[in-house]
């Protein structure tokens, strides 16, 4: 996705569970998630807005 123009600071990874609802729909864990540059030093999505938009 970086080589077709997108930010690394604006991707995130997430697991989709299509077989689930509500919030075991998706979880937000990925190694590409630790990003201390950015304040996220866990494997999840910290900032609530920005699982907000990716929920959207």
């Amino acid at each position: 996705m970086i080589e077709n123009g997108f930010k690394q600071g604006n991707l995130w990874g997430i697991n989709l569970y299509p077989e689930k609802s509500g919030t075991e729909f998706v979880e937000f864990d990925s190694l590409i998630n630790v990003r201390p540059s950015q304040k996220n030093t866990s494997r999840g999505v910290e900032d609530p807005g920005i699982r907000e938009k990716i929920k959207k």
